[in-house]
């Protein structure tokens, strides 16, 4: 239903882009038709010569239409005198390191090599990421919780059958990551967002 929706969408948007496009052509043509007629009605009774007159004609509407695409966004919409926007870049949220949350037990997990090239999804729906998503028992640290581990924050957003009571589980992207850093004891920290 959702991709009919879409396609109805996209040749409606198409539709009216054709209707603009063949307007702003008829406007064009009937404007230019008329600025010739109007300089060979003045060039034959002032007797000037009818080639020089359709020269300049055609200068003319060249710098008219130059002057159209950059002053009128479309057929007699003028463009407004604004400033140039500044891309404006979305402000990095900035984590404080707050009180213990105690010691946890914390294993590795990675991408199942199973899924043969699939993407995983965690609990919550997200793409695990590295560095970022973690795995935990959600009566104690729910989804969404961020968490600081050795200055890294990671976000709760994958539930184990076997993270119950105070462990934990990091996402490496590699399964040799994930072997090499094995079981620690880490104590995490809650994280306080400036």
């Amino acid at each position: 239903m959702n991709s009919f929706s879409g396609k109805k969408s996209i040749t409606g948007f198409l539709t009216l882009l054709c209707i603009l496009l063949l307007s702003t052509t008829a406007l064009a043509a009937e404007t230019t038709g008329k600025d010739q007629t109007v300089n060979q009605v003045q060039s034959e009774s002032a007797g000037t010569d009818h080639q020089t007159i359709q020269t300049e004609t055609e200068s003319q509407t060249a710098s008219a239409s130059t002057e159209t695409v950059s002053g009128e966004i479309g057929p007699g919409i003028k463009k407004k005198a604004t400033e140039p926007e500044k891309p404006e870049e979305p402000a990095k949220p900035v984590y404080e390191k707050g009180e213990s949350l105690g010691l946890f037990s914390a294993t590795a997990y990675c991408p199942n090599s199973e899924n043969s090239g699939k993407q995983c999804r965690t609990y919550s729906g997200t793409i695990p990421q590295p560095q970022h998503t973690i795995s935990a028992d959600i009566t104690i640290l729910p989804l969404g919780t961020k968490v600081m581990i050795d200055g890294i924050v990671y976000t709760v957003e994958d539930i184990g059958s076997s993270v119950k009571g105070n462990k934990v589980d990091i996402f490496f992207a590699t399964r040799t990551e994930a072997l090499n850093f094995g079981r620690q004891t880490k104590e995490l920290f809650a994280v306080i967002e400036r």
